[in-house]
């Protein structure tokens, strides 16, 4: 039989001059090592040793050979399009994903039908777990520091566990490349400045970079700030931010086929939320700040390959990551929907969770199996919540009540604080095997197998105060649980034509309530909650079917899925009330639920110089338990770009038209029907080296008119109030109107 080996995905490979290796990311294959005697066609372009492939699905396939729906956004996506706040814009864009915005930076991604507050997908910043914040952990990555997102559409359980189950967002930040050979430099550098008009953002990212005999160094620091944006109906107030940081990546390679490297960051955000989740219906009702949320983090890591007979490739990594939390709210809200004689000021520090992890990954290719493998853990501690609140006269501002607990309601002295709830602790260590079959020329079939063992506790001793009904259900449900899930999937890909393939994937998932889900509980504020201590483990299973064709100047990909959900989890009322009239909420677990799909995406050459690129999703969602619909599921959703440059030209320009189609399938409990919507976005992109002069080398300039012609937009997924007056611009959030934005980057 002829030698050949088994394709490896083009997306990942990060280069380096000398053959030192050079990676970001989770798991580590060298390519040509596997020089595999099976039927597979042999890739276009053969890698060199030294080449290191970086993936979010731990495998080393080419997307078009994995049967899992991968998206990547690369940093030429990022640079020449929008995403003037955060990245969750650019995620947005992509087949099967919503930006559920809150105000100018902040909001959550909604995959498959699912917020990833949910905790149903996970976040992994250079394939390390980003943990305690499922609201907020998008808001703290610096656009310029990115190198490319991976994503995962649908079930990854089975590779990285229960906070997975609907799918991963892996965020591969930039590094120094360098010579391991070369001699040691440094140099400072400016990676890109930004304005946006329609909030007056402007942003910014320097560098010290460089390396050499051995060493590879980035020093980087960020800063970015807005004001509130303007809306075709009016300003979304609360949406100010400002965002800073710095973060180094450092890295040593001892020899060409070992890598060790220690990285760590520190960022401080400060955001308003206008509207969406835990903000609606915005102001004057509602105004929810982080000032500020910080985060602090520290990675030591390992790379190396030839390790030796049991594996061809090693990734380890330890780290250690803290965030602070100062939550500010002027709460008005009444269960009338009115505005009430007092509005309640709370107070809330989350100076918590405490977060550390690491993982250890390997491959190796044993005849037509390529085998990835490897165990990761997490700790997660999360102690109480402390809050203060004081009350205000609506009308006048004039002080009414100088000190009261808002979890209780029961007055303090002036100045003190009250916990908000039991501390908590969850741990999670996982095993994985994934192996990557060539089983004949044309067929691939891949499988991936899981356990994890999650031990969830809630501290033993009651807070001050807690009310008895609290402190009966905790001891009725048991304050340890430990959940031993075994997670898998089976698929394959079948090319049946020279440019044709169908693929196939059957998942199961699996959800640990977190310990906030348990143990959380507020009788005060705008969403007033009952712990759920005996809150069970939600499963799923979902089947994926798609085609897929390739050529030169055509590429497509369909998929279409179907998820079942057994003991769903929720948040939902309960028909108990508090003193204050509000009926609280509680996570509790739904029988069964549905979610379907279809998922469609390509891009055409129509001729040398237009490639027009599309995207569409349909997904539909049910609680079969009640018979409605779930909640905040898009409708038809549609993002179609022409992009005009001739090969080596210059300059190019693209425009985009995005939009949705009517919301109509609503639970009428607590949604109601919303406008579709369409839009237009122009962007144009010039390389200032070529158009102006040589002391321009690597700069790009971006121009862009985004919604140009100002429509009124209400994302189908973002959280309104329905006892509030659905023409607040808060509620559901309008999106930003008219911008103009300009964006200079050098690439270096």
């Amino acid at each position: 039989m002829k030698e050949r080996k088994l394709r490896c995905r083009d997306v990942g490979f990060e280069r380096q001059s000398s053959g030192g290796l050079k990676s970001s990311g989770l798991l580590l294959a060298l390519v040509s090592a596997f020089p595999f005697p099976v039927g597979a066609q042999t890739a276009k372009r053969d890698v060199r040793l030294g080449e290191i492939f970086v993936s979010t699905t731990k495998s080393a396939l080419q997307n078009e050979d994995s049967p899992r729906a991968i998206s990547v956004i690369t940093k030429e996506d990022l640079q020449s399009q929008g995403a003037g706040g955060g990245i969750q814009e650019a995620l947005g864009a992509l087949p099967g994903v919503e930006f559920a915005r809150t105000g100018g930076l902040g909001g959550q991604i909604v995959l498959r039908g699912f917020s990833s507050s949910t905790q149903r997908s996970m976040l992994a910043v250079d394939g390390d777990r980003f943990r305690g914040r499922s609201v907020l952990e998008l808001n703290m990555i610096d656009p310029f520091s990115v190198e490319r997102i991976e994503v995962i559409r649908g079930p990854a359980s089975a590779i990285w566990g229960a906070d997975a189950m609907n799918g991963v967002v892996n965020v591969i930040t930039r590094r120094a490349r360098v010579s391991r050979d070369a001699p040691f430099s440094l140099d400072a550098k400016i990676r890109g400045v930004e304005y946006n008009s329609v909030n007056n953002m402007h942003a910014g990212r320097a560098e010290v970079i460089g390396g050499g005999n051995g060493f590879d160094v980035q020093i980087g620091v960020n800063y970015r700030k807005a004001d509130d944006y303007r809306t075709p109906k009016g300003m979304a107030e609360n949406s100010r931010y400002e965002s800073k940081g710095i973060d180094f990546r450092v890295g040593y390679s001892p020899t060409a086929k070992t890598h060790f490297e220690l990285a760590g960051r520190y960022q401080d955000v400060t955001t308003g939320r206008a509207g969406g989740l835990g903000a609606a219906p915005g102001s004057p009702y509602l105004k929810v700040s982080e000032d500020p949320i910080k985060e602090k983090y520290l990675k030591l890591g390992v790379e190396s390959r030839e390790v030796g007979a049991w594996a061809d490739t090693l990734d380890a990594s330890f780290y250690v990551r803290k965030l602070e939390t100062d939550i500010y709210q002027h709460n008005a809200t009444s269960p009338t929907g009115a505005l009430p004689a007092n509005t309640a000021h709370p107070h809330i520090q989350a100076d918590t969770p405490t977060v550390y992890g690491g993982r250890v990954n390997a491959t190796k290719g044993i005849g037509d199996h390529l085998l990835a493998y490897g165990v990761d853990f997490y700790n997660e501690n999360f102690n109480s919540r402390r809050a203060r609140a004081y009350s205000t006269n609506t009308s006048t501002g004039v002080v009414v009540n100088p000190s009261m607990c808002p979890v209780s309601g029961t007055s303090m002295s002036v100045g003190a604080w009250c916990l908000m709830e039991r501390g908590t602790e969850q741990t999670n260590i996982g095993v994985h095997i994934n192996d990557d079959w060539q089983a004949t020329q044309n067929l691939l079939l891949s499988g991936t197998l899981r356990f994890d063992m999650i031990k969830t506790v809630i501290d033993k001793n009651p807070i001050p105060n807690e009310n008895p009904n609290v402190t009966q259900a905790i001891d009725a449900a048991g304050r340890t649980r430990t959940d031993r899930p075994v997670t898998g999937s089976l698929g394959g890909v079948w090319k049946f034509a020279p440019r044709w393939s169908a693929v196939a994937n059957v998942s199961e998932g699996f959800l640990a309530p977190s310990g906030s889900m348990r143990a959380t509980s507020s009788f005060g504020g705008s969403s007033p909650s009952l712990p759920a201590p005996g809150l069970k483990p939600e499963r799923s299973t979902v089947a994926e079917v798609g085609v897929r064709y390739a050529a030169e100047d055509l590429r497509l990909n369909l998929t279409a899925y179907h998820s079942r959900y057994r003991d769903l989890i929720v948040y939902r009322k309960t028909g108990i009330f508090n003193g204050a009239g509000f009926e609280l909420s509680q996570y509790e677990n739904v029988a069964s639920a549905r979610i379907d799909g279809v998922e469609f995406d390509g891009q055409w050459r129509v001729a040398k110089p237009w490639l027009l690129r599309g995207a569409f999703t349909l997904t539909r969602g049910k609680d079969k338990t009640s018979g409605e619909p779930l909640e905040a599921i898009a409708p038809l959703t549609a993002r179609i770009s022409a992009r005009y440059g001739v090969e080596g030209a210059p300059w190019h320009i693209e425009g985009v038209v995005r939009g949705a189609a009517k919301r109509t399938r609503i639970d009428p409990a607590t949604e109601r029907k919303r406008p579709g919507h369409l839009a237009l976005d122009i962007f144009a992109s010039a390389d200032l080296g070529q158009m102006l002069d040589a002391s321009f080398k690597h700069w790009k300039a971006v121009f862009g008119i985004q919604n140009v012609f100002n429509q009124t937009i209400r994302n189908p997924v973002v959280a309104e109030n329905i006892r509030y007056s659905n023409q607040l611009v808060g509620n559901p959030l309008v999106e930003p109107g008219r911008s103009f934005m300009l964006r200079l980057v050098q690439d270096y």
